[in-house]
């Protein structure tokens, strides 16, 4: 059966050996059709890079029937959108409650929604996103006349300039209670501005909502400060449609909010703390524009690279063109296809730019190694071809394996990387098998050893010294020394391994949406003074469908929501700021309503004065009750003000809130309501489940990228020992990776776990060419020194430059201003560096140990030889 399986295998593998040698002159013969037809996918590669879209948002990660994003869908098309902008300010004389201070917060709101009712019809702008502004001046408040409620701005009027006025206005804000730390910090330094929109629904508001300020002024009065555009949960649900954000759009929303707070009379007294999705965009575009400059760097790095290895003008310039034009095709065939894309694009090129380079070096490496030994140009074109053929097919392979791996994450992100990266790797590869000989054609690389130059060999050698040379020599001594050394080379490896399974297992899974800003960042700022000062950088909101009209119109059921809020608040006030619903209205309308008398703050005791209570209310401000209650009081929501912290304490809590609503839900069941729904959602919500996703998906990814790639890889290594050594030396960088994770404590995040199965797939391409080769020449009667002698002597160059631009391209993801791409840049580069000396170092020993050596009589023959691998 062995010996049956070993047949087929080298019968396909020559077989395979005889294609590759043949495909540069195939090439050549069809090179009047090849030309054209590559040139014309370029150009139509260029016109899809226009048509590229990005979606940085959170819902963008999930599948449209996901149960988290359908609950969030359900909680929109009753609420509306909950992406909003909050603009905390602080103004220069230190109180938000100055005239200065009211008049200039009046006044941002004012210049944004003049700006908006002025568009003309049909007039295309990102304030359209705009639903609804709410700042200190027009914050609404309730007071009595009679036996009606009414909702007042807090300033009606000019700003007064008198202390005592103003002092009024002071304490009429502190005795709201939704006031401090939604529009003012308690000590009156910072100030914040809601500003609601419609991103994620794809029905946007085209007027304002003139009924909302009816019952502050009356239509006949109204003004732009009485002025809403609120959502109406009164549109019909069945045509509510939604849709992800793109970047863009984000981008100019807050871009065009800017132009209105840098107006110097604002810019000059504010300074401010924006946070939400719209806030964030400017350093996610700054992160996707700085990417230009370190794809930039790379190339520089390949280039000093391959200047070194082939000291020659062409064998510089054709990897290079081949994995440019492979990030083309990759992104360009991506818009046509019309794929969404995120951040996680500047990782795929980077990984096409690093890996996909690997081919064209062991290629042109192989044609100057042959032509160095006197072949002429179509000749070391196919034993070039014949030896690395069959190599670069299986690495690309493997490869992108492991990069799909990871697409069972189910992030969509996740999946796109994975699908974009092993696309991209597989266009390297065809690249670099159909396009380079026709490149190499055109311009052949040559070594100084054929240069015609006695001024050029000069002047390089004075300029540049002989790298390769150099590194040829070093190479040929590595086996004798591993020989000497081997049992001191596996002890020290070992105890490397000891250390990083430590390491490994102090990785801790946490998505944190602040630590992807470094430290001196001005996002981190605006979330430090949103936690410590406001009403919080992050929100959820619990919602309750209870499938009977005006269920929320019975006093229990509003006692339980109140009892649940004083339950989160308390239980989770780590986190918690605040809490807010329905039942909070119902008690300030009742007291409003009877004389502001403190006991009265309690929820209506009967189904009559609850219903006539919140009736009022609604005819006061409509707009604020339906952001809590559907028209039908059949379903409502607690929202939930909360501080930034990581997946790894959220996880806790909300399985521990989902836990809370569950029990509550039991006994909203048993009080004649067995329809009723109940569901944490909103886009933390949604950001914390992904994380939930990733730590359960992302260990399981590397197990079958390790699986599926031991199975693609038997038929290289051929035996079982073979196959274990070869797969340990690549288990190794990425172990190496977790655990450099876990000892500079390095959480799993949605960047970092995609780290492991990447470094399997990269890592097994240079042990594939050393294997390759090893087997070669074990089949052709080496001892296993001698075999790996001359492995090193005519695949070492090749394995060792390729390493290095991999760890060092990776390396320039240091740079990057997004925390878990300079992570992953961080851990990459070091996990590839090391996997150089796993292939020179360890593997040869394991060789020379574990694999049975022949032995030769004085007569020179080989006995005990080896069977043949495969």
């Amino acid at each position: 059966m062995t010996k049956s399986y070993a047949s087929i295998t080298r019968r396909i593998g020559q077989g395979m050996n005889n294609y590759f040698e043949g495909v540069p002159e195939q090439m050549r013969k069809a090179r009047i059709l090849l030309w054209p037809l590559f040139i014309g996918l370029t150009v139509m590669a260029f016109m899809g890079l226009g048509k590229v879209k990005f979606d940085m948002t959170v819902e963008g990660w999930f599948e449209k029937d996901d149960p988290s994003l359908v609950s969030l869908e359900a909680f929109r098309s009753q609420f509306g959108s909950d992406d909003n902008l909050y603009v905390i300010y602080e103004p220069a004389d230190g109180d938000v409650f100055s005239q200065r201070s009211l008049e200039l917060a009046r006044g941002i709101r004012e210049d944004l929604l003049t700006r908006k009712l002025n568009l003309k019809e049909g007039e295309p702008s990102p304030l359209r996103h705009i639903v609804k502004i709410t700042a200190l001046p027009n914050a609404p408040v309730l007071t009595a006349e009679g036996d009606a409620l009414i909702s007042r701005h807090l300033i009606r009027g000019p700003v007064p300039s008198g202390q005592n006025e103003l002092d009024k206005i002071r304490a009429m804000a502190q005795s709201q209670e939704t006031f401090p730390k939604l529009y003012f910090s308690p000590d009156g330094r910072y100030g914040g501005i809601v500003i609601e929109t419609d991103f994620g629904l794809a029905q946007y508001s085209s007027a304002p909502d003139l009924h909302s300020g009816a019952g502050e002024t009356g239509l006949s009065e109204l003004r732009i400060e009485d002025v809403s555009m609120a959502f109406d949960g009164t549109a019909e649900q069945a045509a509510m449609q939604f849709q992800s954000t793109d970047l863009s759009e984000y981008y100019d929303f807050i871009k065009a909010i800017q132009v209105t707070l840098e107006k110097p009379e604002f810019a000059g007294y504010f300074k401010y703390y924006p946070v939400g999705n719209a806030a964030t965009t400017e350093h996610d575009v700054m992160v996707l524009e700085e990417a230009q400059t370190l794809y930039l760097a790379m190339l520089g790095i390949m280039v000093v690279v391959l200047w070194s290895l082939f000291r020659n003008l062409s064998g510089m310039l054709w990897p290079i063109v081949i994995v440019v034009l492979s990030c083309i095709w990759t992104v360009g065939f991506t818009g046509w296809l019309g794929m969404t894309v995120t951040g996680f694009v500047v990782l795929t090129i980077v990984m096409i730019l690093v890996v996909g380079i690997a081919d064209s070096i062991h290629i042109l490496s192989g044609y100057v190694h042959f032509r160095d030994q006197g072949f002429d140009h179509r000749q070391a074109m196919r034993r070039a071809y014949y030896n690395s053929g069959n190599a670069t097919l299986l690495t690309s392979i493997t490869t992108m394996a492991a990069m799909l791996s990871d697409g069972i994450i189910p992030i969509v992100p996740m999946r796109v990387f994975a699908v974009m990266t092993a696309a991209g790797i597989g266009i390297a590869w065809l690249l670099a098998i159909y396009l380079l000989p026709l490149l190499i054609d055109l311009w052949q690389p040559t070594t100084m050893k054929h240069s015609n130059s006695l001024l050029t060999r000069m002047s390089l050698g004075r300029l540049f010294p002989d790298i390769s040379g150099m590194l040829q020599r070093w190479l040929t001594r590595i086996i004798p020394f591993v020989q000497r050394n081997r049992f001191t080379i596996i002890a020290l490896f070992a105890g490397v391994f000891v250390a990083t399974i430590y390491g490994a297992s102090q990785v801790r899974i946490d998505t944190d949406p602040v630590a992807q800003y470094p430290k001196d960042s001005k996002m981190r700022e605006n979330f430090m003074v949103a936690d410590q000062n406001m009403v919080g950088s992050q929100t959820l909101a619990v919602y309750f469908d209870l499938g009977v009209p005006y269920a929320f119109q019975e006093p229990w059921v509003l006692k339980k929501l109140e009892e649940m809020q004083n339950e989160i608040e308390q239980k989770y006030s780590q986190y918690v700021i605040r809490t807010a619903s329905i039942a909070d209205v119902a008690k300030k309308s009742y007291q409003t309503l009877n004389e502001n008398r403190p006991e009265m703050h309690i929820v209506p005791p009967t189904p009559e004065l609850l219903s006539q209570t919140l009736f009022m209310f609604d005819n006061s401000n409509p707009t604020e009750r339906r952001k809590m209650v559907t028209d039908d009081y059949s379903s409502a929501h607690i929202t939930v003000y909360l501080r930034n912290a990581g997946s790894y304490e959220y996880r806790k809590v909300f399985n521990s809130l989902q836990q809370d609503v569950d029990r509550y839900l039991t006994t909203i069941h048993n009080h004649d309501y067995p329809e009723a729904k109940a569901r944490v959602t909103g886009l933390f919500t949604l950001m914390m489940t992904g994380a939930d996703y990733l730590s359960k998906q992302s260990l399981a990814s590397f197990g079958i990228a390790l699986l599926a790639i031991s199975i693609l890889m038997w038929p290289v290594f051929g035996t079982f020992k073979l196959a274990t050594i070869g797969m340990s030396i690549n288990v190794l960088p990425s172990l190496l990776a977790y655990g450099l994770m876990g000892l500079f404590k390095i959480p799993l995040d949605f960047t970092t776990c995609l780290i492991a199965p990447i470094i399997i797939g990269i890592a097994l391409d240079d042990t594939i060419h050393v294997m390759d080769h090893y087997k070669k020449a074990i089949n052709e009667g080496c001892t296993v020194v001698e075999a790996l002698q001359r492995t090193m002597e005519s695949v070492g160059q090749a394995v060792v430059f390729s390493s290095l631009i991999l760890g060092l391209g990776l390396s320039v993801l240091m740079l990057s201003s997004s925390v878990g791409t300079a992570t992953a840049g961080f851990i990459g580069s070091f996990a590839m560096l090391s996997a150089v000396l796993y292939d020179l170092f360890l593997m040869p020993a394991l060789l020379i140990v574990f694999n049975r050596e022949p032995v030769k009589d004085e007569q020179g023959i080989i006995h005990a030889i080896p069977k043949p691998l495969g």
